[in-house]
């Protein structure tokens, strides 16, 4: 487990496979993709994996309270961001094959890795504003997102979205007076425990208040293309951790001795 010995971070270093399923989304799949906005792909994940993430996110968690907060503290809320830096258990989410065609079913080809945060929303809490209103709508599309679900997303604790709002709909924008408040489009993204939700970051979604009595925990992740800068500087990973990444993953994070990404 994730620890601290000596005032040292240790780091766990499990090997995973992928998927044993077939690597590529399904031609209904990428029409809702590109027509929706978002898919989900249900279990990517084992109940033994939900368990073991949910464990180290909360184990994360308690340690990097002692770090400096450059992000807003949301209520009932533990977010913790860039979980890499504390194990390779979420490499996982770098290189898995399917999500990574989905991925690129909306960004194209080329693509970084962006970032990979663990949040967690307690019960009564979760509730966000309608975002972002002001992203540019319309390919070409520069961010996809990817959500983990750790536990089940159900009618009350899902992610809720704007189906179709990642292209040029005035009127979904127009109707949005109060982003906290129902929009009368909006959908919940109901997906079982082990799902991997894909949506295009160019969608107008929210977390809603998790009514449910247990937390509700995911991992989210975010793609991008390579003109875009990744969200955190991979080259101050822990060297434990990058000397252990696959080459795949090296590539996505810009860290392989040939890529000159960095601004």
């Amino acid at each position: 487990m994730i620890g601290l010995q000596g005032g040292v971070m240790t780091y766990q270093t499990i090997q995973f496979s992928a998927s044993d399923d077939d690597p590529r989304i399904t031609d209904y799949e990428r029409e809702r993709l590109d027509v929706d906005g978002y898919i989900v792909l249900p279990g990517l994940l084992t109940q033994h994996t939900c368990d073991q993430w949910s464990e180290a996110v909360d184990a994360i968690w308690l340690q990097d309270q002692a770090r400096p907060k450059n992000y807003v503290v949301e209520p009932g809320v533990q977010f913790t961001p860039n979980l890499l830096r504390y194990s390779l258990l979420f490499e996982r989410c770098i290189i898995e094959p399917k999500v990574l065609d989905a991925v690129r079913q909306v960004l194209g080809p080329s693509i970084i890795f962006s970032l990979v945060n663990g949040r967690r929303a307690d019960s009564g809490f979760g509730n966000q504003p309608l975002h972002d209103l002001k992203r540019i709508r319309g390919r070409p599309f520069r961010w996809c997102s990817t959500i983990w679900c750790l536990d089940e997303f159900t009618p009350s604790n899902a992610t809720r979205v704007l189906p179709g709002s990642h292209m040029p709909i005035d009127s979904l924008l127009g109707d949005i007076e109060d982003p906290l408040a129902p929009h009368p489009a909006e959908r919940r993204i109901i997906a079982p425990r082990g799902s991997v939700i894909v949506f295009n970051a160019h969608l107008i979604h929210a977390g809603s208040t998790n009514l449910n009595s247990t937390p509700r925990r995911c991992v989210q992740c975010q793609f991008a293309v390579p003109s875009e800068k990744p969200n955190y500087d991979w080259r101050t990973l822990p060297e434990p951790i990058k000397q252990k990444l696959k080459s795949e993953s090296q590539n996505l994070l810009g860290l392989s001795s040939t890529q000159i990404r960095w601004r």
